[in-house]
């Protein structure tokens, strides 16, 4: 697979124009599918390559580092969509559907993301309703779809009501797309990632037969889960392969150019932007692929890894491509440079499958509620006592919570942010004696750990203005800019000439 996706990035691919015309090359699907590159976990069974974590892992490495485009695109299909219909489909949906997924006949995405929700799953307001013949009536919205608009099956997930009315829990439907009542709204016109557009889905009295179920009725929170959790740690992998792309073209520049101190890969402030940038990808490649073999060795990995792996992954990944752009100067402001669309596409993925901030907020709060439960998440590995240190550290900030409502939030993702560096610590101090860099970048990460501990407990308790101040300060911004919305031209006509029908 690494071996066909190099030949066709050199000989096939053109970024540029893909970007431009904001589709995919109409011969990518087959070629794909015959690459094995669409039913990369799906068993052999019916028709998939059965890979291991660890080799899904470089795969999506590999396809980070030549195309964001290509890399959603195979993410979506492969971690979101298909996951739902392999563990919690009927026999007979598999049987039928897994095949054509993994032949490229059909695509598959899930649609969770509402108008009025991001992250705050339980606040979905597109519903479904069983009927009295065993079917079941969805009526909804859904936005920020990927491959809404070009997937054969959607697995729609909605809360369940039965026959009298009563909540069922939040459920998990695959559905054909050609199904009426399905509706393909508008694509959205992002600031990167053109060629796999976002689209808004609709769904007016669409009804589905009982085998559309996927696993029980109320199950859906932990069908999506599972997809959603896998799909994190498959977005620091696409961002690492872009980030070693765009430091490989940064490290090139500086070894040709020649600068008013000399050579510009001799210049000490250069070569310590791009080491630390460099072991920033290491650490997270290192924990990405302690993740991968655990899962593979069919052990159980706490949640939390899976938040730090997308956490660190996609924040120190996307720092690499930013210092690797800074290196490169004007010419990494160039848009026809790889590392400038790199700059683009990838700053998607700080907010892609939850943000940052929430999902960092979300875990510090865990640890906050239970800061005995941060030593359980190191039971699979065995930190020095140095580091033992720091995780008594930790855990003392973690359990000293303020006691007002908004600084709480603060408080936990300081918390969030130290509990991720801290893993992040243990696993590239395992790694330490392999080389130089190794033992770099375990340097590096205690350094980051250390820095970030001191700032905690300097800041953790700082005040805020309140709500009201600061809505005040912005308003008064007006006097300064004054009033620049911009009256929209109209959009493009599209609809058919009405004499023409």
């Amino acid at each position: 697979m690494q071996d066909f996706l190099r030949e066709y990035a050199r000989n096939f691919l053109n970024s540029r124009l893909m970007d431009e015309r904001r589709s995919l090359p109409p011969a990518l699907i087959s070629e794909f599918a015959e690459a094995g590159l669409l039913g990369l976990q799906i068993p052999r069974r019916y028709g998939g390559q059965e890979l291991s974590h660890a080799d899904m892992k470089r795969v999506f490495t590999q396809l980070g580092a030549i195309d964001a485009n290509l890399a959603v695109f195979c993410a979506v299909h492969n971690t979101l969509g298909i996951p739902p219909i392999r563990f919690s489909a009927t026999d007979a949906v598999k049987d039928e559907v897994l095949p054509r997924l993994a032949g490229g006949q059909a695509l598959v995405t899930s649609a969770i993301s509402e108008p009025g929700i991001g992250s705050h799953v339980r606040g979905m307001a597109t519903t479904a309703s069983r009927n009295a013949d065993g079917s079941f009536t969805i009526n909804g919205a859904k936005k920020w779809i990927s491959l809404g608009g070009d997937a054969r099956y959607v697995n729609v997930f909605a809360k369940l009501r039965d026959e009298r009315g009563r909540p069922q829990g939040i459920t998990g439907f695959l559905v054909d797309s050609r199904t009426p009542g399905f509706e393909i709204g508008p694509e959205m016109l992002t600031l990167g990632l053109r060629a796999v557009p976002q689209y808004d889905l609709g769904f007016r009295n669409l009804r589905v037969p009982r085998s559309a179920l996927l696993g029980q009725e109320g199950a859906g929170l932990d069908i999506a889960k599972t997809a959603f959790t896998s799909g994190r740690v498959v977005l620091a992998a696409m961002t690492l392969g872009a980030a070693m792309r765009s430091l490989e073209l940064a490290q090139r520049f500086t070894n040709g150019r020649e600068i008013a101190t000399g050579s510009m890969a001799e210049n000490g402030r250069i070569r310590e932007l791009l080491a630390e940038s460099g072991a920033g990808v290491q650490a997270a490649e290192t924990l990405l692929a302690r993740i991968a073999a655990w899962q593979d060795a069919g052990e159980d990995v706490p949640d939390a890894w899976f938040f730090c792996a997308k956490i660190l992954g996609c924040e120190l990944g996307w720092s690499a491509i930013d210092n690797a752009l800074q290196v490169l100067g004007a010419r990494g402001f160039l848009d026809t440079n790889t590392v400038g669309q790199h700059f683009r596409d990838y700053r998607l993925f700080r907010i892609f499958e939850g943000s940052t901030e929430a999902i960092t907020v979300y875990l510090g709060s865990v640890f906050a509620r239970k800061p005995d439960e941060f030593a359980d998440l190191l039971g699979p590995v065995r930190p020095t006592a140095p580091i033992l240190d720091l995780v008594d550290q930790v855990a003392r900030i973690s359990a000293d919570r303020p006691e007002d409502p908004g600084a709480r939030h603060i408080h936990a993702a300081l918390v969030g942010e130290l509990v991720c560096w801290t893993l992040l610590t243990v696993v590239t101090g395992e790694t330490a004696h392999r080389s130089a860099m190794d033992a770099y970048t375990a340097s590096w990460t205690e350094h980051q750990l250390r820095q970030r501990l001191r700032n905690a407990q300097l800041t953790s308790h700082r005040s805020l203005p309140t709500l009201a101040e600061f809505t005040d300060h912005v308003a008064g911004y007006a006097d300064v800019i004054g009033d620049v919305d911009q009256r929209r031209w109209p959009a493009e006509e599209w609809r058919t000439d009405p004499l023409l029908r």
